[in-house]
Formats: C-alpha cells, structure tokens, sequence
C-alpha cells in the first residue's frame, strides 16, 4: 500500500556544528503541529559526529552522508527525494518562535498562486535581521560599495530592505535570504532544484530569480518568525567566496554591460574597504584580517584569484526542470 503523501518535506544541511543542528531539528519537530513532516538530514562530511548525533536522538529524521559538494548539491539531494505538497529549506541554525509549521502550510494552501516564502527573521538578542532583498544591479552594487546603508536618502540604493514596516506586512518580493524558504511542490518541478555551480551564496538569489520568471511569485509572510542564530555579515574567507557567487549569478542572468557594471561595483566595494580598515589595521588584529579578506575578494573579481569554495571543474550546470523530483507516493528508498 503506498503511504499518503506527507504535506511537507524539510531538508536540512549540516557540516558540523552538532549541537546547534540538533536544538534547530528540535525545535522544527516541536513545531510540527497537524501536519505530516518527512524529515531530511543531508550531512555534507561533518567530522564532529552531527550525522551520528541525529540518528540516535531524532529516530523520524532519514540521514543522508554525502561529500561536501557545497549548499545547493547537498539540497538537490533530498530535494530529488522529496515527496512532500511542500518543500522547506531549513538552515542547521534557525529555531522556528513564534508560529507552527502547520500554520505554514496553511498560509501556502491560502496563496495557490504563490511558488515560494518565507517569513520574519530576528537574530539571537531578538533584532530583526532583514531578509527582505532586491535583486543585484550595477546601482544597486554601487551604493552598497558607497555606504549606502549609512545614509537615508540612499537606502534604495542597495539590496537590503532596512525599514521594519515593510516586515510587518505580506508583500511580493524579488528574493529572501535562504535560511528558511518554503517551495510549493509544483513550482519545484517548474522551475527546476538549485543551481550545484553555487557552491555556497546567491543559490537562493539564483532559484527566487528563476521562479518569478517562471511566473511563481516570491513573498514575504509575516505571521510566522524564527529566531536565525548565525545571520550577519560573511567574514574572512567567505568575503571573497560572497562576491565570486554574486558574478556567477550576474553572468548567469545578466548581459554583459550589466555584469561589468555589478564587477565594477564589487571592485570599487573591496576597494574601500580596504581603504577604511587599513590604517586600523596597523594595530588591530581584527582590521588587519579584515583587509587580507578584502584584498582577496578584489582579487577574485578581478580573476586575479580563485574563489576559497567551489564546485569540481567538471560540475555542469543544473538542468532548469527536474523529472527526479518524486512523484506522489513513488519516492525512492532514503539510504545512509
């Protein structure tokens, strides 16, 4: 007989960070509600024993280990397995407070149109942390690289929607930051899983872009939160693995001059970073190695370096549509 189809299907990465994991997958079961969950853990080559831990404290989570082929490849993993109405990406660092999974669920089913969501997000001390974003362009990369969130009358003038108003309302959106994202099953098999040549950043930027193209709007529910323990600003080496992603999507999507603008905006970024943390760089450690990830950032945009994460050299581009996504009830045996 073959088993009803579950109302939603959350997938999970891991790559250390045991504990944090585990209080994350707590806290989403706990918030399960009415709704029938399938559970998807795909660890990406932990080595502090995260796989370990899940399996013998969370029974109902199915376990996947896999090689570290980076955010997207991990998803697309259990995505292509996935048999749920609904599909949630759900980062290893998020508890769900307030508001049920089940209310989720019901707010999709509310909004047939809609193909992804996601919801209010607020740091550990309980700020909000703005997940809201514009899509990248040359003016926009422009005001982030001139301060732009420094100065009012220029706060349209960068990706990041900064007033809180805006969160408190349902709005159509061009991308929200990937730590909790909800799909609906149909427009998953529309638009295709996540592109694996995002190795890490500008995924969730890149799958947001294909679904409005591909007439599935992108919204922002305000009814639910999660509290995003690890959101913030990339450091060190993830400085320059942030701008090498934000050029792939721009040569992905974008024509040329747009791209050169976007790599133009990214440089001069760097550029004055490194002008602004460079003499606090002779005594302070922190400013120093801020410098060293700003300088190879600039290097990496302008192919002078190699970005720190990546896909193997032979990794080809994701197919836009997925025949692998489980059918209703034919989802193939998970294996650890």
């Amino acid at each position: 007989m073959t088993a009803a189809r579950p109302d939603l299907s959350v997938i999970t990465v891991t790559h250390n960070g045991r504990e944090m994991a585990l209080r994350t997958l707590r806290s989403a079961l706990g918030a399960a509600d009415s709704v029938a969950v399938e559970w998807f853990v795909v660890d990406a080559g932990s080595t502090d024993g995260t796989p370990d831990a899940i399996e013998r404290e969370l029974a109902q989570v199915r376990v996947l280990r896999r090689d570290n082929r980076g955010f997207a490849a991990s998803n697309n993993v259990a995505l292509e397995q996935a048999r749920g109405r609904y599909v949630l990406l759900l980062n290893p660092d998020v508890e769900i407070r307030p508001g049920t999974l089940g209310e989720l669920v019901a707010a999709m089913d509310e909004r047939p149109s809609l193909g992804l969501a996601s919801v209010v997000q607020h740091g550990a001390d309980g700020a909000l942390q703005p997940s809201i974003r514009r899509f990248p362009s040359p003016l926009r990369s422009l005001g982030e690289a001139l301060f732009a969130a420094h100065w009012p009358a220029m706060r349209t003038l960068q990706e990041l929607e900064t007033r809180p108003r805006r969160y408190a309302e349902e709005r159509e959106v061009d991308w929200l930051v990937g730590a909790f994202l909800i799909a609906r099953r149909e427009a998953v098999q529309d638009v295709g899983p996540l592109d694996e040549r995002f190795f890490l950043y500008s995924e969730e930027i890149d799958w947001c872009y294909r679904f409005r193209q591909a007439g599935w709007p992108v919204a922002h529910l305000p009814g639910i939160a999660i509290v995003h323990h690890c959101g913030g600003r990339s450091h060190g080496d993830l400085i320059a693995q942030l701008s090498h992603s934000r050029m792939l999507f721009a040569q992905k999507h974008y024509g040329p001059r747009r791209g050169e603008g976007i790599r133009a905006a990214l440089a001069l970024g760097h550029a004055g970073r490194i002008a602004v943390f460079g003499p606090a760089g002779v005594a302070l450690r922190a400013a120093r190695e801020r410098v060293r990830a700003e300088w190879e950032g600039l290097r990496v945009i302008l192919g002078r370096g190699e970005p720190p994460l990546g896909p193997p050299p032979d990794t080809p581009p994701t197919p836009t549509t997925t025949a692998a996504l489980a059918s209703p009830g034919e989802g193939a045996p998970l294996t650890s």
